[in-house]
């Protein structure tokens, strides 16, 4: 999604028409919802913020509306609509009654294999050639699918008429889908010798791929998952955090109040040692909740680890912020942010009769954003309750909106016992009792159903008198709780409190008609909000950005991870800071500002992503903000993980892929390193630090550098070393070295500085690059890294021509990486050809 940005000019002369320039607001799959009222549209997307346009009338609006709702089903999701106004009559048909769109006859075979096979499993489509056909496909006794032979299954039709639907071969006519199917589940169907019944719906799923959908990115799907095999989170030392006050206590777990000493300046762990935090000049004190894992269930402490490294590895506005874990002897200790009110079932207990409809809509607004966030990842959290949700601000004073954040679910799902599984009755899904394994984004649906629930009473909450064989029990005879008097919202509740996991609606679908359902606010939420004095949102003000750590350093500037909290009160994102170092010379901030100005332009999902600026001193000192990547650096995280040459190969394909984008806007990056490549989870790598990259002027082939400073020469074709010209296949070069450290997993002793210096002998200064040149005009090249194969190899030295013409561009380069990553996804490590 684009809007335009117009710019007038004053001139005595005529005004040159300027095409206007489009502004990124979006792509299609993180749009949520879209609210219409009068000629006023906001489209909403996964993080909460808005865009507000106002058009020529009602019927634009709608025009509009319908525009970017269709390419949402053509890219996103076929089975859902943005906004009510525009929902398509029979696409609402078919959701109502769990039918797919016109689907080809191999892709719902290939979803009923995934679901199982058994016997009487059925799916309903939209011919594609009849536009008032129904096809029904039966599968029959449980047997594998085959197209050839097709004896395990069978289609029939089921013609639309004027007002009715009928079964070709039986002529009974139905006013509705759903009043045959519920006929058709009392028979069966005959075709031949061949008998069939229908037991089980197998229903659309959101955002599912199949023939209805453009891919446009092969890769787009593995984006929204998170894999988390490996663990990964920040570790705090024992004496970086102070315990005070015993809070209570959770599953497994005993809380704290607690305070985070964070030091700024400390460059090393090894330094660190050396200089308690009351030594430190520049330490300050941060206010955190301790969650100690109780010494008696240590045996579980991978499963407490695990939770850490969820929440560690997630960025939302509305998920609470887990600093790290503390590991200090027996004591195993997770440090999560404090959230000053507190529990949200505590807060609306103790406010019974002051909170209004539209409070208790907007918390439950937040809260589904903050699901629909995790589940886009496929991530589940397993433990939503109105006690996990905590109130960051109240929101019951006049012009401020209630802030929530919903924190950690505790211990890991898996590791629950029955009993304890049971006591989390009414939240937890049936489908979970009996089975941990039943987990799903579906468990959290429910979740969500209760805990509105509770919002709705509250905090009063469902079954809390039973004991826990009623609680089982009331699942077991599938009963249903309480429901609000509102009947619109207790149909929605209704829908997530589903006994069929498929059946409950997506968090995007709760979103919208949430946002349908909710009633008119006395507070003008459309107007800016006097807390929030910013109205450019990519304007930041330093006083409000709140310095949690330093993140690393480059040649020139440093960046550190910040809380930018307006409200000052805890209800800020985390954003990635990057500002210059000091002393910088006057050509350092012109490159500065350039940098910033090249980042504005970018828009690729495998390059960071810029936020906005934050200036001072008349713009004297501008500081960068950026999207917060979790997991870091390529070169700190692979040393720590076992990472395999399959995944290495996708990591590299997605930076040549983000380097070919960047080439196609004309800018060169020219510092394409493994400490500017940063890892937004297991699947996602984005390119970072843009603090040297130039724009190669139209109708030229380089860019001449003429200014001096520190550059990553060892990362450098021969030409920019000899010439100081640097083409776009001098990034090319660098790739090839950034390629070598991916394979050496980044082992400092391995590194591109410590190889070249073995070869061309201890120097300094300029003698440094005078040796290099030397040995790479006699043709010497990085060696191959162990165990690297030797196509991967060539390929490598392929980026090392001496002449720039002769190596690859990265448009190239992206299909031969994809070869090699399928390739090797397949191969064990064993059968490698290795040079």
């Amino acid at each position: 999604v684009k809007t335009k940005e117009h710019k007038s000019k004053l001139s005595y002369q005529p005004v040159e028409h300027h095409e206007a320039k489009w502004a990124h607001f979006c792509d299609f799959q993180e749009i949520t919802h879209i609210v219409v009222k009068d000629c006023n549209i906001s489209i909403h997307r996964q993080d909460n913020k808005y865009l507000d346009l106002t058009l020529s009338s009602h019927e634009a609006a709608l025009s509009l509306i319908s525009l970017v709702d269709g390419y949402f089903r053509l890219t996103a999701d076929s089975s859902h609509y943005l906004c009510h106004e525009v929902a398509p009559p029979q696409l609402v048909m078919s959701i109502q009654n769990g039918i797919h769109g016109p689907m080809q006859e191999e892709f719902i075979l290939a979803k009923l294999k995934r679901e199982g096979q058994e016997d009487g499993l059925y799916a309903l489509r939209w011919s594609v050639l009849d536009f008032n056909r129904l096809i029904l496909l039966v599968l029959k006794n449980g047997q594998s699918i085959s197209i050839q032979g097709n004896a395990n299954y069978r289609q029939f039709r089921i013609q639309r008429k004027e007002n009715s639907f009928v079964l070709e071969g039986w002529e009974q006519e139905f006013p509705s889908v759903q009043e045959l199917m519920n006929a058709l589940k009392g028979c069966t169907l005959k075709s031949g010798t061949d008998i069939f019944s229908l037991k089980r719906c197998c229903l659309p799923k959101p955002g599912e791929i199949s023939d209805l959908l453009i891919t446009r990115k092969v890769k787009d799907s593995t984006r929204q998952i998170l894999n988390l095999t490996q663990l990964s989170f920040h570790q705090i030392r024992k004496n970086e955090i102070t315990q005070r006050a015993h809070l209570g206590q959770g599953t497994r777990t005993n809380i704290y109040d607690g305070v985070l000493h964070v030091c700024s300046g400390m460059n090393s762990d090894d330094e660190a040692e050396y200089f308690s935090t009351e030594q430190n000049n520049n330490s300050r004190e941060m206010h955190v909740v301790l969650k100690m894992l109780d010494p008696s269930h240590r045996d579980i402490a991978l499963a407490f680890f695990e939770t850490a490294s969820l929440m560690s590895q997630v960025s939302h506005i509305h998920l609470a912020f887990v600093h790290g874990v503390c590991v200090w002897g027996s004591e195993n200790i997770m440090v999560e942010e404090f959230i000053e009110h507190g529990p949200l079932d505590v807060f609306l207990r103790n406010n019974k009769g002051r909170i209004t409809v539209g409070w208790k809509f907007t918390i439950a607004t937040q809260l589904a954003s903050a699901l629909s966030y995790l589940e886009d990842k496929n991530l589940v959290h397993g433990n939503v309750c109105a006690k996990n949700i905590l109130l960051a601000r109240k929101g019951l004073e006049d012009g401020l909106l209630p802030f929530i954040k919903l924190s950690d679910p505790g211990v890991s799902f898996t590791v629950l016992s029955q009993e304890e599984r049971v006591d989390r009755i009414p939240w937890i899904a049936p489908e979970c009792i009996k089975d941990v394994n039943n987990l799903s984004t579906a468990a959290d649906k429910w979740s969500f159903g209760t805990t509105l629930l509770e919002i709705c009473f509250d905090a009063d909450v469902p079954l809390k008198e039973r004991t826990p064989s009623e609680k089982e029990r009331f699942y077991e005879k599938k009963h249903h709780l309480p429901e609000p008097s509102f009947k619109e919202l207790a149909t929605l509740i209704s829908q997530c409190l589903n006994y069929a996991p498929g059946e409950r609606p997506s968090f995007r679908t709760i979103l919208r008609d949430l946002t349908q359902l909710q009633p008119h606010n006395p507070l003008d939420i459309s107007s800016v909000n006097p807390a929030f004095p910013v109205s450019d949102p990519t304007v930041f003000q330093k006083r409000y950005l709140k310095k949690i750590r330093d993140l690393g350093e480059g040649h020139f500037g440093k960046v550190s991870l910040y809380c930018y909290d307006p409200a000052n009160d805890g209800t800020g994102e985390m954003v990635a800071v990057k500002s210059l170092k000091s002393g910088c010379s006057q050509q350092l901030l012109t490159n500065w500002k350039k940098e910033i100005e090249i980042l504005k332009t970018l828009y690729h999902e495998n390059i960071v992503k810029y936020k906005g600026c934050c200036s001072e001193q008349g713009e004297k000192i501008v500081q960068l903000i950026m999207e917060y990547v979790p997991l870091g650096s390529l070169r700190d995280y692979l040393p720590k993980h076992n990472v395999s040459l399959a995944h290495i190969l996708l990591f590299a394909q997605q930076i040549c892929e983000g380097m070919a984008y960047l080439h196609s806007l004309h800018y060169i990056h020219r510092d394409l390193a493994a400490r500017n490549v940063l890892l937004e989870n297991e699947n996602v790598v984005k390119i970072g630090d843009f603090g040297l990259a130039k724009a190669i002027p139209e109708g030229h082939e380089y860019y001449r550098v003429c200014e001096d400073g520190d550059s990553p020469v060892f990362w450098y074709a021969v030409e920019c070393l000899k010439e100081c010209k640097f083409y776009y296949a001098s990034d090319v070069w660098s790739f090839g070295v950034t390629l070598y450290e991916l394979l050496t997993r980044c082992d400092s002793s391995q590194s591109p500085p410590q190889r070249f210096i073995e070869m061309i002998g201890m120097t300094q200064g300029q003698m440094t690059v005078l040796r290099l040149i030397e040995l790479l005009d006699r043709g010497e090249r990085l060696s191959s890294p162990k165990d690297c194969p030797c196509e991967i190899y060539r390929l490598m030295k392929n980026c090392w021509e001496s002449e720039a013409s002769f190596r690859p561009a990265f448009t190239n380069l992206v299909p031969i990486l994809k070869a090699f990553h399928e390739k090797y996804k397949t191969q064990a490590p064993s059968v490698f050809s290795v040079c």
